[in-house]
């Protein structure tokens, strides 16, 4: 891993220093910059050390090297062309004329050292499942204090070693033991030591050891697995296997049969053999299984017996229910001695038979046989028992039967379906057809029920022997239908009775209920699905909305009636009001008539002189039309 050198890191601030004596307390004056110095070994390093008060005598640093003296000034710079001296301690003082007459500050100096080296040191082979040590070694660095060491498995940090509590200037040497304990996913993985020096902020420097690769190891008894019975001429599968073998590249598998090699395998990808082989004889055969891992080698070993053995056969029919029916095990071909040949129903033993005579078991066919197990089996004992079988079941016919409980009716709701609600499970071998009649035709039990749907349904279950029906009445209901009109305006004089009604269609009926104004004249009767209701003698307080509400198990309908009661002068006064009304405006106009008739052709008399001859009047010089004329 390659490390940029970093030669110097430096903050500048200002230190200040405050000294006290018993008559007065003066300022210590001192700026360092920078105020920390990171500097590695060798390098060069300068720093200024600086006053802002003016009675200043000298200013210098004491060191262990370059050390200096400034008579007069009020700046001095320390300066160090190769800093080789790890205690070096620089301190700044400045002398004064006035009280404090000296003041001192000592430099943050850090010299430090990259590691000669970094390496990871770890045992040649590490097992699976068992803790052992890697160990990061970091030769000659320098500060400690500031030096982590850190174990990573690919970009995963597994451990983490500081030392802050070591304060040696000079460099040291550091092992650090980090325990591990390797799983089957380590394989492969690569392990770095990196040590780091964290000087300061920002990125610590890093140095990085050689990867190395994880191979844990594991090796367990190898698993032989093999029948200890082997048949003769036959097909049989041998298995070795490794658990936990690592690494799987470097197994070696080899499998002998009677001490001949019968496979051998390396460099597998799953850590298992699986061959076929046969023997040629009934005579017995080792099989073995050798393995080896590295310099490691184990084995495993097991005796097969061949044998041979027939297969055995079984013969059955259907049979009808409550006859006689016949089942037949036999066996072809040559049978040893030692063979036994069994019938057993369900796993019970019915019949045994040795030798090659057949095995008979004859019954009687009930309902409750059907689908029983009859299974003819051959035992051969060897060192383990080997058995070969073949099994059936009683195919016993008979009708159906309606297992389902049916009841006599059913209430249905307008939009749902007989298959929602009739769940059928028949019985019968040939198993049966299930169908539903209505009226002797075909219905469909995933239609949707409409409100004439109702009826006598039939359930029919058959088979080529018999057939079983259940029988249901469904009447399918549906909510109130609306009640029209919804809504209506009734007037009625007070002392009047008044009857209005609230009727619905529904199934089942339809119940009535009633909000009202609260009064003792009014009553509510119900006859043949219509609710009634009666006011006799209205009054103010029978004034208001009567509200019908008809409903049933599937829903409601409402209707408002609003009754007006009004009091019977209220009818006089509107009418003499509306007759004023028409008269009055009759008056006027006759009235009027008469006077422009009077005032149009009316006679009338002259006062003063006589007319003229001529029909003109003359009075005092004034025209006849001057003249005033009185009404007669």
């Amino acid at each position: 891993m390659e490390v940029r050198p970093l030669h110097i890191l430096s903050v500048s601030l200002l230190l200040v220093s405050i000294t006290t004596s018993g008559v007065s307390s003066a300022v210590c004056d001192v700026n360092i910059d920078p105020s920390r110095v990171v500097v590695r070994f060798g390098d060069p390093v300068t720093v200024n050390c600086s006053t802002t008060r003016e009675d200043v005598l000298e200013a210098g640093w004491e060191a262990s090297v370059s050390p200096v003296n400034e008579p007069n000034s009020k700046i001095a710079v320390w300066n160090v062309s190769s800093l080789t001296v790890w205690d070096a301690e620089p301190k700044c003082f400045i002398n004064y004329m006035n009280e404090p007459r000296q003041c001192v500050e000592k430099l943050d100096l850090v010299i430090y050292k990259y590691p000669e080296s970094v390496s990871l040191i770890a045992p040649d082979f590490m097992k699976i499942g068992e803790e052992s040590n890697i160990t990061c070694q970091v030769l000659d660095v320098a500060p400690a204090r500031y030096l982590s060491v850190k174990l990573y498995k690919g970009d995963e940090q597994l451990g983490n070693r500081s030392f802050t509590h070591n304060s040696t200037r000079f460099p040291v040497n550091e092992s650090i033991p980090f325990p591990v304990t390797p799983t089957r996913a380590d394989n492969g993985a690569e392990y770095t030591c990196v040590a780091e020096l964290q000087l300061g902020p920002g990125e610590p420097i890093k140095n990085a050891s050689l990867p190395f690769r994880m191979l844990p190891i594991d090796f367990e008894q190898p698993i032989l697995t093999v029948s200890e019975n082997v048949e003769v001429n036959q097909s049989s599968t041998v298995r070795c296997e490794l658990k936990n073998a690592f690494p799987p590249e470097e197994v070696q598998v080899e499998l002998l049969i009677n001490n001949e090699i019968h496979t051998n395998r390396s460099n597998m990808d799953n850590v298992y053999v699986e061959e076929s082989f046969t023997l040629d004889s009934v005579e017995p055969a080792v099989i073995t299984c050798n393995v080896s891992l590295r310099s490691l080698s184990k084995s495993a070993s097991r005796n097969v017996q061949g044998y041979v053995l027939p297969e055995p056969t079984l013969h059955t029919e259907a049979v009808l229910v409550n006859h006689t029916g016949i089942v037949t095990c036999s066996v072809d071909g040559s049978f040893p001695a030692t063979a036994t040949q069994r019938l057993l129903l369900n796993g019970l033993l019915v019949i045994e038979t040795h030798n090659s005579t057949p095995a008979q078991y004859e019954f009687k066919a009930e309902k409750e046989l059907n689908g029983k197990m009859i299974t003819c089996e051959t035992e051969l004992k060897l060192a383990a028992t080997v058995k070969k079988k073949q099994s059936t079941t009683f195919n016993v016919l008979y009708p159906p039967t309606i297992k389902t409980h049916f009841p006599t009716s059913k209430d249905l709701k307008e939009g749902e379906t007989l298959s929602s609600h009739f769940d059928c499970e028949a019985e019968g071998n040939p198993p049966p057809k299930t169908v539903w009649l209505k009226d002797s035709k075909e219905f469909d039990s995933s239609k949707i029920l409409t409100r004439t749907d109702g009826g006598v349904y039939q359930l029919k279950t058959m088979n080529n022997y018999g057939s079983a029906v259940a029988t249901v009445t469904v009447t399918v209901g549906y909510e109130p239908s609306a009640i029209n009109p919804a809504e209506e305006s009734v007037p009625v004089l007070k002392g009047d009775s008044v009857v209005f009604n609230c009727t619905a269609d529904g199934i089942p009926a339809p119940t009535y209920t009633w909000k009202h104004p609260e009064a003792d004249n009014v009553k509510i009767t119900t006859k043949d699905s219509v609710s009634t209701v009666t006011i006799t003698g209205a009054s103010s307080s029978n004034h208001g909305v009567y509200e019908c509400q008809a409903w049933n198990i599937h829903g409601n309908s409402t209707r408002k009636v609003t009754v007006e009661v009004t009091d019977y002068l209220i009818p006089i006064i509107a009418g003499v009001v509306v007759l004023i009304v028409l008269v009055i405006p009759i008056l006027i106009m006759v009235l009027y008539y008469v006077y422009y008739k009077q005032h149009k052709t009316g006679e009338y008399n002259l006062k003063g002189k006589p007319s003229s001859a001529n029909g003109s009047v003359a009075h005092n010089g004034k025209a006849a039309d001057e003249i005033p004329l009185t009404q007669v």
